[in-house]
């Protein structure tokens, strides 16, 4: 069967081979990936070549803060993914229009609360988390403008996740190539050009950020007549706003507990010492490029599993995450044995001056997370299925059950294994998160009909066309 495509740029999950429809939508995902990559490769090059070892850490430091702010802002653009597929599903084109301008109010609101609150805490919390006096200066100073800035993110990934969920992946891509290949630009003018170091990294992230995210939301409003709110949706709609709630504050909480537990994981890093936290931000680094592999595949379940969630196909769901997780676990398993072979010489990439310490560290990370990778594609793949039919509880449980490993692994096997306990947590979180997501998924897929008090309301409703 032919691939099936709507308004010409938009895929159709509802018909057509599940596997080759999920390809085709993550090709674009997966190459924006690359491009993704090589935005933060690039900030991390720039810094740990041109600025210091020292500037590098304190950027590193940063990342379970950064990534709090993150993560709370994503809360509510998968919220727009998930609500956006399953109206694409069932053919609501009002509800689109409404849904589009509830997603501005939402956008601007969290984007200047997120702001102001990571301002206030920036100094406070790197202070909390027992980071460097050589390098917390510098931290603050890339929290305040990064994550006080993060509206600029929030317009960009707001928008792609709206056109992602009507099935156009290409669109956010082109935006997301522009994006990074002018944060290299402003990365380099910035810092080799103005001598701006930590302050001019982020500056040209948010720089990128922003424009990519106006031009996006121009050319998704431009182009789909039915993400372009009327007079009407425009109109405050209470029963909306309730089901922005109820998917969105479970998404909003998982985000929360998943970053507590890469706060105290930050917090035991700290307490090795900068050197430690410079190889932890280099094998992040890394770990980024080896999962952008299969990382796409998985984040396609949702848009798949919400679209005909919408459409109320749900044996298509079932059958179709079965093979698509075939899919991820093939690719899995090449990302582990590419980081197998190749730590060192990826770790070296973003070092001058190899210092032993900090390259032996990297590597050491880089291969534990990689002979668990399977476990990470798992997890993102059934919570990606679960979130795109609304399922948020039950990944909000699995959040819980990685947050609790997470935290007591983090702080336990350090004492045993020194650095190698901590870079263990987090993979052994990853594989004791799958166990309630999975279980339910296996469950409700005996009976996809009937297995569900929240897919029997769901059922009753019409099919809009």
């Amino acid at each position: 069967m032919s691939v099936q495509k709507t308004r010409k740029t938009s895929i159709d999950m509802t018909v057509g081979n599940p596997i080759r429809l999920m390809v085709l939508f993550a090709i674009p995902m997966w190459i924006g990936g690359v491009f993704q990559l090589m935005y933060n490769m690039v900030d991390t090059i720039v810094v740990g070549r041109f600025v210091s070892t020292d500037a590098l850490a304190a950027i590193g430091a940063t990342s379970s803060t950064t990534a709090f702010i993150l993560f709370l802002g994503n809360g509510v653009t998968n919220t727009l993914s998930v609500i956006v597929a399953q109206a694409e599903g069932a053919k609501q084109a009002e509800k689109l229009k409404k849904v589009v301008a509830h997603a501005a109010y939402l956008v601007v609101a969290a984007g200047i609360f997120l702001g102001l609150v990571s301002s206030l805490i920036a100094r406070p919390l790197m202070q909390l988390l027992g980071t460097d006096p050589l390098i917390i200066d510098d931290s603050v100073t890339y929290i305040r403008i990064v994550s006080g800035l993060t509206i600029a993110q929030m317009c960009y990934n707001g928008s792609a996740a709206i056109l992602r969920a009507i099935g156009d992946s290409k669109t956010p891509l082109y935006f997301l190539i522009f994006s990074s290949l002018l944060n290299i630009v402003l990365d380099l003018a910035f810092v080799l050009g103005l001598g701006a170091g930590v302050a001019g990294v982020a500056w040209a992230t948010i720089l990128s950020q922003l424009l990519s995210g106006i031009l996006c939301i121009t050319y998704m409003l431009r182009k789909y007549e039915r993400l372009r709110p009327n007079k009407a949706a425009w109109k405050y709609d209470p029963a909306l706003m309730g089901e922005f709630l109820r998917i969105g504050l479970p998404l909003v909480v998982q985000s929360v507990t998943l970053n507590i537990g890469m706060f105290v994981i930050t917090a035991v890093i700290n307490s090795f010492g900068k050197d430690v936290m410079a190889a932890y931000t280099i094998g992040s680094r890394v770990e980024h490029l080896a999962t952008v592999t299969f990382s796409n595949i998985a984040f396609s379940f949702s848009v798949f599993s919400g679209q005909n969630f919408g459409a109320h196909q749900y044996e298509r769901i079932r059958s179709g995450y079965f093979r698509g997780s075939a899919l991820i676990v093939a690719l899995t398993l090449l990302s582990t044995a590419v980081m197998m072979v190749f730590a060192r010489p990826l770790a070296l990439l973003f070092m001058d001056e190899p210092q032993e310490l900090v390259l032996t560290e990297a590597v050491k990370l880089i291969r534990i997370e990689a002979s668990m990778y399977i476990l990470l594609g798992t997890i993102w793949g059934i919570n990606s299925v679960l979130r795109g039919m609304g399922a948020v509880k039950i990944t909000l449980i699995s959040s819980i059950v990685e947050l609790a490993s997470k935290i007591g692994l983090s702080l336990l096997l350090p004492i045993f294994w020194g650095t190698v306990g901590v870079w263990l947590a987090a993979p052994i979180g990853w594989g004791l998160g799958i166990i309630p997501t999975l279980g339910f998924f296996l469950w409700w897929a005996k009976d996809p009909e009937n297995r569900c008090i929240w897919l029997k309301k769901k059922k009753e409703e019409p099919v809009r066309t």
